[in-house]
């Protein structure tokens, strides 16, 4: 990719017209063959043993974190141990470089995009300070976000409020209102004359909600602005598609639900607005390696390829409807609780692998969920302080029925039926 010259109007009539279509066609042989049977063994006959949880643990929290596998680990060791044999073995075109762009190749596949839209980054919130840092924002320009995104995703436009001008519009989507009618009524009477974006997250760290982002997408798109999704809380744990979501930048984590190394991360630029959103760290071009931005951890990059080639196999539809599954047992168990009140969409399209519930004021979460693990040997996450007084569960591939019944079980035994 060649530096491009910023051309607004060019980007909106084009932006205004644009669509998503068109699949990668993989030229690059992956780990695995994509064209192997998905895995037929049924996800509770997952063994622990491919993980490496500490004995007789209940882990319901991936949307914080999530687990490397065994053969992930071991990825990204053997590629650690035989870098550091000769530190400049894999130096040059044909030794780092083609190795990580591997692991682009196959992010680019999975997500349904094509490999020159894909960079590889260190998480979600690096991916969004690229993106906000590639855009320039000035004064007069206008971005419009909701109020229940992550830090994450949201300090990079604080920055450019607070040092550039920049005006930040948030609507209000209260805990428990899961319409999506209604949001994107509500998104659609936030634009304001200068509005450049809308950022939002794909799936609420706060309440598990699910965004209608195609929606969204094609909102902004019909006003000529653009649409930056953070993507933290999906990839991995729903079925993603860039070119159908008509998102134009969509930045996510490889350490949660793809459960891949700590430290890594991807972000999609539509093709439509390389020459808008040009990052720093990517200006000579989207390789991994590259001159602005210099080395980075090959061997958890390669660990990030061998992750998605594991959810890949099983395949995440599979996954998704396990998850959701588990999430929505979970949701009929705590349901009727008097001292809990469960904050998340009940089944349906708007729900994902995280319920997250309201629980007595008088109740300190973040000592009751210290309590769960302490007593009970169960990982679950406070919710953030802003929203409001509670706890999160998150499901993912390695649980099991018995592991969210125990979880519903124990609640209803330290708060009450």
């Amino acid at each position: 990719m060649k530096p491009g010259k910023y051309n607004r109007r060019k980007f909106l009539g084009s932006i205004s017209a644009g669509s998503a279509g068109g699949l990668l066609i993989n030229t690059i042989a992956p780990f695995s063959s994509v064209n192997a049977q998905t895995k037929s063994l049924p996800f509770d006959q997952e063994s622990n043993s491919d993980y490496f949880f500490a004995p007789g643990l209940t882990y319901l929290n991936t949307g914080t974190l999530g687990p490397c596998r065994r053969e992930t680990i071991q990825e990204s060791k053997n590629a650690w141990e035989e870098l550091e044999s000769l530190p400049v073995k894999f130096y040059g075109k044909w030794g780092a470089e083609s190795l990580a762009e591997r692991t682009r190749t196959i992010a680019a596949r999975f997500l349904g995009c094509n490999m020159d839209e894909i960079l590889i980054t260190t998480s979600t919130t690096n991916g969004m300070n690229a993106i906000a840092q590639g855009l320039r924002l000035k004064a007069g320009d206008r971005i419009l976000t909701t109020d229940q995104e992550h830090g994450g995703g949201l300090l990079c436009w604080e920055y450019f409020a607070r040092y550039y001008g920049v005006t930040i519009d948030t609507i209000s989507i209260p805990p428990g209102e899961n319409n999506a009618a209604s949001i994107l009524n509500r998104i659609n009477e936030g634009i304001r004359n200068g509005t450049r974006l809308i950022s939002i997250s794909h799936i609420f760290s706060s309440t598990g909600l699910r965004m209608p982002i195609a929606e969204i997408s094609s909102l902004a798109r019909s006003k000529g602005i653009l649409c930056i999704v953070d993507g933290a809380q999906a990839v991995g744990a729903v079925k993603v598609n860039l070119k159908e979501s008509g998102c134009h930048a969509y930045a996510t984590s490889g350490h949660k639900w793809l459960m891949g190394p700590k430290g890594t991360g991807l972000l999609y630029l539509s093709k439509d607005v390389q020459d808008i959103i040009r990052p720093m760290q990517f200006e000579e071009s989207y390789n991994t390696y590259n001159n602005s931005n210099g080395v980075v951890n090959l061997a958890c990059i390669l660990g990030l390829g061998k992750a998605i080639e594991y959810i890949e196999s099983i395949g995440i539809a599979r996954i998704e409807e396990h998850n959701l599954s588990l999430r929505n047992r979970l949701y009929e168990r705590l349901t009727h609780m008097t001292n809990l009140t469960i904050m998340s969409p009940a089944s349906g399209p708007l729900a994902s692998p995280m319920l997250a519930c309201r629980i007595p004021e008088t109740i300190d979460r973040t000592l009751f969920v210290r309590m769960l693990l302490d007593k009970y040997k169960i990982s679950i996450r406070p919710t953030h302080k802003q929203w409001f007084n509670g706890i999160r569960f998150s499901m993912h591939i390695f649980n099991t029925e018995k592991e969210v019944d125990f979880a519903a079980d124990i609640l209803h035994k330290e708060l009450g039926k």
